[in-house]
C-alpha cells in the first residue's frame, strides 16, 4: 500500500477530527537509503494562529507609479512547532529551560539538533532575555510614537478612536484592500499622555504574567528558525504553499539479496580486522549492541552515543555547551578520543576492543553502538566522519 493510499484512509476514518499529522511521501533512493518529504500546510485564516502579521512591505507599483504595498505575515509557534516536529528537531532537556537572572530579568536557552541528510547532525544554541524595566521604556517609545505619527492597524486605530480623542487621517501613498488611500488615527494632544500610559500599562500587565513563559518559547522557537533557515517574514502568497521539509535516513533494502549480503560481509570484515581469523569471538550482551531506548542525540548517561551535541570546548558552570561556552580548568575529559579512562574497571572494559579506523581503543559500549550503526568498530572520532 502506497503512501497516498494510506493518507486517504486515514482522512476518511477520521474526517471528523482535526488531524495534526503532516502529510508524507517516502521514496528509497538506493537500497541503502530512503528520502522522506514531510509537507506542512499552514493554515492561513484570520484567527488560526499559525501566523501573525508584522507589517507591510512595498511589492511593486501600480500604472500610474504608485508603491504598491502588501501585507506581511511571520510563521507563530504553532506552524513553528509542526515544522519543528516534521524536521524531526530534537530539544536537549537539561539545556532547554528558562531562569530568573534579577527580580525582572527571565533568560530562556534551548539547545535543539536536527539530523542532516549525510546522518550527522546540525545544532543550534539561542537564549531569549526579556527585561521588564527594558520593555516597558520600549512599549513607551512605541505608544509615544503611534500617537503622534498615527495608528495604522485598524482595530487599534478604531478602538483607539473609541476611547480618545483625536482625527481620522488618510494616506494616499498606501492602499488598502479596496484600493483606496489607507486610513489611520492621530491621538489629540490633550489625550495623548492618557493613551499612552494605559496602552504601556495594559501591555506590561500580561507581560508580568508571561515573561517566563516568553522567554523560553522565543528561545526555542529563535533554534527553530535557525536550523530550518526560516525567514522572518512572509507575503500570503507564500505561506499558501506547503511547507515541504525533506529527510534522508538510512534504511537498507532488506528483501534486497545484494545488501543482506553487503551487510552481512561488511560485519565479518569488520570482526576479522578486529580479531584477525580467531574462531571465537568476545561475545556482545545485547545491551551493549542495541543500547537503552534512548534517542542518540541526548544520552543522559554519558556522551559515548551522542554525537549532536558533542562540542570541542568545555560547558559553563550551567553546563550549556555552544556559542556560550568559556573556557575552564576543569573540563570534562573526552569519551570521543579513543582514549582508556584512568579508572581500573573501564580499562577492563576496554581490553580487546580497537577502532578500525585509527587503532585507538574503545570501550565495549562505544564497540556495541558502532557495529549497530556503522557496521564496524569506531571510535566517536571515527564516527564523526563516517556517515559523510
Amino acid at each position: 500500500m502506497n503512501n497516498s493510499t494510506t493518507l486517504a484512509e486515514i482522512q476518511s476514518k477520521y474526517q471528523n477530527c482535526n488531524l495534526l499529522i503532516p502529510a508524507a511521501t517516502s521514496v528509497q533512493i538506493n537500497p541503502f537509503y530512503k528520502c522522506t518529504v514531510m509537507e506542512v500546510v499552514a493554515d492561513t485564516s484570520e484567527k488560526s494562529g499559525d501566523i501573525f502579521k508584522v507589517g507591510s512591505a512595498k511589492t511593486g507599483e501600480d500604472r500610474n507609479g504608485k508603491p504598491v504595498y502588501k501585507d506581511v505575515f511571520s510563521p507563530a509557534k504553532p506552524l513553528l512547532m509542526k515544522l519543528a516536529t516534521a524536521a524531526g528537531i530534537q530539544f536537549h532537556p537539561e539545556h532547554t529551560t528558562v531562569y530568573r537572572e534579577n527580580a525582572n530579568t527571565y533568560v530562556g536557552k534551548a539547545f535543539g539538533a536536527v539530523r542532516l541528510p549525510d546522518g550527522t547532525f546540525k545544532t543550534h544554541p539561542d537564549t531569549k532575555r526579556i527585561c521588564l524595566d527594558d520593555e516597558e521604556a520600549k512599549y513607551r517609545l512605541e505608544f509615544m510614537d503611534k500617537s503622534i505619527i498615527g495608528i495604522h492597524d485598524w482595530r487599534a486605530a478604531k478602538a483607539a478612536a473609541d476611547m480618545f480623542k483625536g482625527e481620522w487621517k488618510e494616506d494616499p501613498e498606501k492602499l488598502n484592500q479596496w484600493n483606496k488611500p489607507e486610513k489611520y488615527y492621530v491621538i489629540a494632544d490633550c489625550d495623548r499622555e492618557k493613551y499612552v500610559e494605559r496602552s504601556v500599562l495594559v501591555n506590561m500587565t500580561l507581560l508580568r504574567k508571561t515573561a517566563s513563559e516568553k522567554a523560553q518559547t522565543g528561545a526555542i522557537l529563535r533554534v527553530i528558525r535557525a536550523l530550518l533557515g526560516i525567514k522572518g517574514t512572509y507575503l500570503i502568497e507564500e505561506l499558501q504553499k506547503p511547507f515541504a521539509v525533506p529527510t534522508v535516513t538510512f534504511s537498507p533494502d532488506y528483501s534486497d539479496a545484494n545488501v543482506r549480503q553487503a551487510m552481512l560481509q561488511q560485519g565479518m570484515n569488520s570482526m576479522g580486522n578486529m580479531f584477525g581469523t580467531a574462531s571465537a569471538a568476545p561475545t556482545i550482551s545485547s545491551s551493549a549492541l542495541f543500547g537503552d531506548v534512548v534517542h542518540e542525540a541526548f544520552d543522559p548517561e554519558d556522551n559515548l552515543e551522542n554525537p549532536a551535541f558533542a562540542s570541542d570546548m568545555p560547558a559553563d558552570e550551567d553546563g550549556y555547551a555552544g556559542k556560550y561556552q568559556q573556557n575552564t580548568p576543569n573540563a570534562e575529559p573526552d569519551y570521543g578520543s579513543g582514549q582508556a579512562s584512568q579508572t581500573a574497571p573501564q580499562q577492563e572494559d576496554n581490553a580487546g576492543y580497537f577502532c578500525d579506523g585509527c587503532g585507538a581503543e574503545i570501550n565495549e559500549k562505544v564497540y556495541g553502538y558502532s557495529i549497530n550503526k556503522f557496521g564496524r568498530p569506531l571510535c566517536m572520532k571515527c564516527q564523526k566522519g563516517a556517515g559523510k
